[in-house]
């Protein structure tokens, strides 16, 4: 009965040790693989994904694949080289570069996680001037307009209107009655993090360009 005992505890070791070896191969480690949380709910998605590389990337890097930068960010980065937002593929992406993938990995993330924050409540950006890029929607329409909140900071304007118009940074004549952070999702690639409108301007649709860029940009979907 013993010998019974000791042989079924050994054979359920092996079981277990095998099992966790099968899991520990199916979900990869940082380093070759992309590790992907959802934040939000069903109904509000965030998509974060956090991609190792011991490369550092310039901002020439990144205008290389497509990105064109606009303006700076009207606020404080602290740690940024580069904090800057632009278009890629006819969307919206906010581009921070640090010194290190560390300093993306913890100032960058701690800057994306404002940058994309919205209240349970109703989804739009908090109270205050803390969010950088800002669209103001029509009640009844879902095309971002510039807004005229009162406040002065440029934060408020929307933030997706043409992204080859020459007015966008202008004030359109427009009450802003609804105000969505312009980024939902967000990607750090080594010392970079990029902050991403949904396609084709939909502010809650995932984002092509934060779940292709580290692709893009270290080379491996070419």
């Amino acid at each position: 009965m013993n010998r019974f005992l000791r042989v079924s505890r050994i054979q359920l070791l092996l079981i277990s040790a095998l099992l966790i070896a099968v899991v520990a191969v199916a979900c990869g480690t940082a380093e070759d693989t992309s590790l992907v949380a959802s934040g939000g709910d069903d109904d509000t998605p965030q998509r974060v994904r956090m991609v190792e590389s011991t490369q550092i990337f310039t901002e020439d890097d990144i205008k290389a694949i497509g990105w064109k930068g606009q303006r700076d960010f009207q606020l404080e980065y602290p740690g940024a080289t580069t904090f800057k937002w632009g278009y890629m593929n006819q969307t919206e992406v906010g581009v921070l570069i640090y010194a290190s993938a560390e300093d993306a990995k913890t100032l960058g993330v701690a800057a994306a996680e404002d940058q994309t924050f919205r209240r349970e409540s109703d989804n739009q950006a908090r109270d205050g001037d803390l969010t950088d890029r800002i669209s103001c929607r029509r009640p009844v329409g879902s095309s971002a307009v510039k807004a005229n909140t009162g406040f002065t900071s440029k934060s408020f304007s929307a933030s997706y209107l043409e992204p080859k118009s020459d007015l966008s940074d202008d004030v359109l004549p427009a009450t802003c009655t609804t105000r969505f952070p312009t980024y939902n999702d967000y990607t750090v690639v080594g010392n970079v993090v990029f902050m991403c409108e949904g396609d084709e301007g939909n502010l809650l649709d995932p984002s092509t360009n934060c779940e292709k860029v580290a692709d893009w940009l270290t080379g491996a979907g070419s």
